[in-house]
């Protein structure tokens, strides 16, 4: 079976790290978690995952913070912004700092499986350039 690919889930909520954790794990993603966003890049130095799933509101070093630093590590990383406060607004400031997408809480499972391989698509795009 082909590698389905690497996940970093970064969120500040135990239950919100656990849900996503057991969704991508059951699709057959490997997963790492991270419960801050200086965590995130941090993991995200040590080793480059296919997709980053990034809650947007957390403590000390927020998501859109985190993301930032992401894209200056690497300009192709894929990190998809996870957030219950979706507005246009934070969408538009995901998108202007390098999100390659973003989606809301609640979320369905389908939905997360498909935006994870879909970022992986255009991660494994960008890596053959």
């Amino acid at each position: 079976m082909a590698k389905k690919g690497s996940v970093l889930v970064c969120d500040d909520e135990e239950i919100m790290r656990d849900v996503l954790e057991t969704i991508l794990t059951g699709a057959g993603y490997k997963v790492d978690l991270a419960k801050t966003g200086e965590e995130a890049v941090e993991a995200y130095e040590q080793k480059n995952y296919d997709v980053v799933l990034m809650d947007v509101s957390m403590p000390g070093k927020g998501g859109l913070t985190a993301l930032e630093e992401i894209i200056r590590m690497d300009a192709e990383a894929v990190v998809l912004m996870v957030t219950a406060y979706a507005t246009f607004d934070t969408a538009i400031s995901a998108w202007d700092k390098g999100a390659a997408g973003c989606i809301r809480k609640p979320f369905q499972n389908e939905q997360i499986l498909a935006l994870v391989a879909r970022g992986i698509k255009q991660r494994r795009k960008e890596e053959e350039r």
